[in-house]
């Protein structure tokens, strides 16, 4: 009968049967695919299908929150192309309709470049997985990107005690750093991570230009203490998580490495 009576009289029930008053960190929804136009690289538009996972918190006197509302206010932002100044500054629009002083705005999406092979000079596109994340707490707001690329990783000492091979493998690089600035231009972030490797990697190689990434890797070996402590030198002056993962070639094991500067 109780419940019969709250919604005869149309009143909002996320707003009563708050038994137990207990603040909520987050609350929202989660895996959510919806598709935007993404402009990171100097006007050049391309459309992509996001991962998003948008949260607020919530006091202690309220029930619930409006999660419809989360989806109807996305939809509103994403009718313009998304930069990193514009998703900078969606918290606002949340925090406004959302009634909540926190919010936790996540997307997962893949970026495409153009990539020209060495020799030949085939144009193909080439995927990054790009997460923008932020989060503000109280007057605490804080923007995160983080992106991950795939590399080559030829071992020095497989090539030091062998006559004429050296065994390699796949290297996932996870750069995960603070931005301050909104105008960055992501792709040279991509560009200087994916020069440290011993060789890059592409969509498609013809036989001269495997004959050439083969022999430029083979020339350029690295440890995964090398790759790590070299990309930690190149962004020495920002604040950075940094995994390294090695898909080993010929062992039962992969290899991992981690650093960071928060300082």
């Amino acid at each position: 009968m109780f419940y019969k009576n709250i919604f005869i009289n149309k009143k909002e029930i996320k707003n009563v049967l708050n038994i137990h008053k207990i603040f909520i960190n987050k609350v929202g929804i989660k895996n959510l695919y919806y598709p935007f136009i993404l402009d990171l690289n100097k006007g050049k538009l391309q459309k992509t299908i996001g991962l998003w996972n948008i949260s607020i918190s919530l006091i202690k006197y309220k029930r619930g929150i409006h999660m419809s509302r989360i989806i109807f206010i996305l939809d509103k932002l994403l009718f313009k192309p998304l930069d990193l100044k514009y998703f900078y500054n969606f918290y606002k629009i949340f925090v406004k309709n959302l009634e909540s002083n926190d919010i936790f705005i996540q997307v997962c999406f893949l970026y495409f470049l153009k990539k020209i092979s060495p020799i030949t000079n085939f144009k193909t596109l080439y995927s990054y997985k790009l997460t923008f994340l932020l989060e503000k707490k109280n007057l605490l707001l804080n923007f995160f990107i983080k992106i991950i690329i795939i590399v080559n990783s030829l071992c020095p000492c497989s090539k030091l005690i062998s006559f004429s091979n050296a065994h390699n493998q796949r290297c996932f690089i996870s750069f995960f750093f603070i931005i301050k600035k909104k105008n960055i231009y992501i792709n040279n972030f991509i560009k200087i991570l994916e020069n440290q490797s011993s060789s890059s990697l592409w969509s498609i190689l013809k036989r001269k230009d495997e004959k050439y990434v083969t022999e430029f890797s083979y020339k350029n070996p690295k440890f995964i203490e090398d790759l790590i402590r070299n990309i930690y030198f190149r962004f020495k002056k920002k604040k950075f998580f940094l995994k390294i993962e090695n898909l080993e070639s010929i062992h039962n094991h992969d290899v991992y490495a981690f650093s960071k500067k928060f300082k």
